[in-house]
């Protein structure tokens, strides 16, 4: 397995570190979506650009830190809670922490479906947890016919229990989605693709 012709590494404290950091840090961020508990941010790049990095911050009322990362944890029951899906599944553990897994996602009329490998690793720090991914070539599981190989830079999740009961829900994502894709679609990806994907 490589990462874009480098060899794979599994990340360590200092990347759940700087993960974290980018989860709770607004600045250089610009607030793209405010609406019923959700809030998503865009960073840096220009609006047109492909490769945005977004963040979206939830507040669950209702659900436990620790039931909120089984959820996102358990690649069985994602068919349930994400419709984008079309199919995913495990290819391999790497370590306790660490696993490689496939992924398949609908895009909207008329785009070509994509799909991610990506090596994901976990990491549970008292009552917060940390799901952290990105993408990397596998020799037996090449891009397909049917789809566009896209490529995650780096995509996660940090759940931060707050009070009995209730969490905090961050998704960090920078994607290269690869292909063409029409202005709209990279103008819309903030306001709609990132609520919809976090929820």
């Amino acid at each position: 397995m490589s990462r874009g012709g480098e060899m794979v590494y599994i990340p360590d404290d200092s990347d759940f570190s700087s993960f974290r950091d980018q989860c709770e840090n607004l600045e250089g961020w610009h607030c793209r979506y405010n609406k019923a508990g959700v809030t998503v941010w865009s960073q840096g790049q220009e609006e047109n650009c492909t490769v945005q990095k977004i963040k979206t911050r939830i507040s669950c009322k209702d659900v436990p830190a620790e039931t909120l990362y089984d959820v996102l944890h358990d690649t069985h029951y994602r068919k349930k809670w994400d419709s984008n899906m079309i199919e995913t599944y495990d290819i391999g553990r790497l370590t306790v922490n660490a696993d490689v897994g496939y992924y398949s996602w609908k895009c909207p009329s008329p785009l070509k479906n994509r799909d991610f490998v990506t090596l994901r690793s976990w990491l549970p720090l008292g009552n917060d947890y940390m799901i952290i991914n990105y993408s990397v070539k596998h020799p037996k599981y090449p891009p397909r016919k049917d789809f566009v190989r896209a490529v995650s830079l780096q995509t996660g999740y940090l759940i931060k229990a707050n009070g009995d009961g209730a969490c905090i829900l961050y998704y960090l994502t920078q994607v290269d989605p690869r292909g063409s894709l029409p202005k709209w679609v990279v103008n819309r990806v903030s306001q709609f693709v990132a609520p919809k994907v976090s929820r």
